[in-house]
């Protein structure tokens, strides 16, 4: 089972916990950039004046490898100021049953490497090689909880099933799915009630989430829980589906070559602003740092930060899951799967 690679994946999730630095490498999407794409309204305009231009081509098939067979991609890439802010491919694709299918994945440049790669193609390494660990080690029946952009990933890179992997009328409040709006297929009235249910889980206590999920899917199927480190950037859209508003202290920080200092500097912020409970991603020459509230228990007992990369997350799991894959650049993607 895939637990078998947690002992090489936790190590490497410990040993960034020991020096209380979960990061993403420099090569990652801009947060301010992807944040204000991603993020609708009054938000996005403040934080990110200049308007998106996208850019659309027709993309290789013959360029992804996943568990179907591609018929088509759509290449974008998204500028701002007239520089490239980031690139996204969408794949067309018919499942087992010949259902048409759709997946939002991250481009890799031709020209990159693994000493240098692109912004975006960093992620779809990691996806790449966490899709080969669900492929290779859960079995054919596992059900995949996940949010619904993460869902579409999971099935056409693992194969395995995705809960929720349509998007409903709520996340076209976003610049970049509001133009991607025609080329994604839409929830059902029954698919949008999983995504509601997804968003309320995610941003719920814990404990209450959990058991609803084993009241939900009994023992008929075994059970995993994928997180990656951007759902911070898709809690306005979980709220929109009916999620808990959960609020974050955060801050920007520049990186120097003392790495203990410039955690020291975190921590202090850490508690000082929040209760200590900290969560960090590096970008270029920048942390960016999310921080737990100080004496609010409706944040520090969440699904979402009992299970991301935060300082205390791995101290103690909820009970019933247990964390059976973690990427090894940071902690930015984890699988949980969850005892029924």
């Amino acid at each position: 089972m895939i637990n078998s690679l947690v002992g090489w994946s936790l190590k490497k999730g410990l040993l960034s916990f020991g020096c209380g630095a979960l990061l993403l490498t420099g090569s990652a999407m801009l947060y301010q950039q992807v944040r204000g794409a991603f993020v609708g309204g009054g938000e996005a305009s403040e934080t990110n004046p200049a308007p998106l231009k996208f850019t659309l081509i027709q993309g290789q098939a013959s360029d992804l490898q996943g568990a179907f067979s591609v018929d088509s991609v759509n290449d974008y890439t998204v500028q701002r100021d007239g520089k490239d802010a980031f690139n996204l491919l969408v794949a067309h694709y018919k499942d087992s049953q010949g259902q048409e299918r759709r997946s939002v994945l991250f481009p890799k440049s031709k020209q990159e490497t693994s000493v240098s790669p692109s912004q975006t193609g960093l992620r779809q390494t990691i996806w790449e090689e966490a899709a080969k660990a669900i492929s290779q080690n859960t079995p054919k029946d596992a059900l995949v909880l996940s949010w619904w952009d993460d869902g579409q990933r999971i099935h056409f890179l693992s194969g395995r099933e995705a809960w929720v992997s349509k998007p409903a009328v709520e996340t076209f409040v976003s610049p970049v799915w509001n133009y991607l709006n025609g080329n994604l297929l839409m929830a059902s009235d029954s698919e949008r009630e999983h995504l509601s249910t997804m968003a309320r889980w995610l941003t719920m206590d814990s404990d209450k989430a959990l058991a609803e999920m084993r009241q939900k899917f009994g023992t008929s199927r075994p059970l995993y829980l994928l997180v990656t480190n951007d759902l911070l950037m898709r809690l306005g859209e979980m709220v929109d589906y009916g999620g808990t508003s959960l609020l974050f202290s955060s801050k920007t920080f520049p990186a120097h070559n003392n790495l203990h200092g410039d955690i020291a500097q975190i921590k202090q912020w850490a508690y000082e602003e929040g209760s200590g409970n900290y969560l960090v991603q590096k970008e270029g020459l920048h942390y960016h740092v999310w921080a737990t509230p100080k004496s609010s228990v409706t944040e520090k007992n969440s699904l979402l930060v009992r299970l991301l990369s935060f300082v205390n997350s791995l101290k103690k799991l909820p009970e019933h899951v247990n964390l059976v894959y973690q990427s090894h650049w940071g902690g930015y993607l984890s699988i949980y799967k969850i005892d029924l």
